[in-house]
């Protein structure tokens, strides 16, 4: 399938590896142009060098507003739009309610929400230049079914979902599209932290997978490439699992 992203340009943060590296892998396999961005310039060249001269880079903590202001003045001088958005930030750090402070909530909340909203509001005059554009939040299962020891993760990515919800109602008769995607256990660097070196921890996992195994990055960048590409033209406002049937609820 054609994905009509040819010569388009799409930002995409946290992608110097991981699932945003997935995701821009994909999009520069069907033509697109990406704007890479991440904390470490050591890991965003190598990135670029693997994905090619249809990306090129630029050093922001997302995290931080003033480094996205940094980061949108950077792709307004170079293209003249945006065809789409990926929000990716990573995930909060693991913990429970007794081992958190009200300094890990505050940080977690600017990762994790006001991320997405800082990214979303200055990435807006772009996004109306183009024909097609598209807004894509990544998120997690965690939205529908909470994880152990991952407390500020089930707390706050919720709240992404429902500004989705929101900016559907709001973007979508200007035909900016808005969706998220929800993935479970996804082989990336972060999956691999969390477990540590305990075969017993990944098997009980895959064990609760009904496909019998995590997914792979490239797995999940080509479903995100085909959400934010013309293609997907009339999904909006929806929220997409990918996690090997991990979640069993019926809603």
């Amino acid at each position: 399938m054609d994905l009509q992203l040819e010569d388009r340009t799409f930002l995409v943060t946290a992608a110097s590896r991981g699932l945003g590296y997935g995701v821009a892998e994909a999009l520069t396999y069907e033509s697109a142009n990406v704007v890479i961005c991440g904390r470490s310039e050591n890991d965003l060249k190598k990135a670029k060098s693997r994905l090619g001269d249809r990306a090129n880079y630029f050093v922001a903590d997302v995290a931080v507003e003033h480094d996205i202001d940094l980061l949108i003045d950077h792709i307004h001088s170079s293209s003249p739009g945006l065809d789409g958005l990926y929000v990716n930030a990573g995930g909060p750090p693991p913990g429970g309610f007794n081992q958190l402070k009200d300094s890990d909530w505050n940080r977690a909340i600017d990762l994790t929400l006001m991320s997405s909203v800082w990214l979303t509001r200055k990435s807006l005059p772009l996004l109306r230049k183009s024909h097609s554009a598209s807004i894509l939040y990544s998120t997690s299962i965690s939205v529908k079914q909470p994880i152990d020891n991952l407390l500020l993760s089930n707390a706050i990515r919720p709240a992404v979902v429902g500004l989705m919800r929101s900016l559907s109602s709001e973007l979508g008769r200007e035909g900016i599209r808005v969706n998220a995607v929800g993935p479970g256990y996804i082989r990336t660097e972060r999956v691999k932290e969390l477990l540590g070196d305990s075969e017993e921890a990944e098997r009980a996992i895959v064990d609760n997978i009904p496909m019998g195994r995590m997914g792979s990055p490239e797995e999940f960048g080509a479903l995100c490439a085909f959400l934010l590409s013309p293609k997907a033209s009339y999904i909006h406002g929806s929220f997409i699992l990918i996690d090997g049937g991990l979640y069993k609820g019926m809603t």
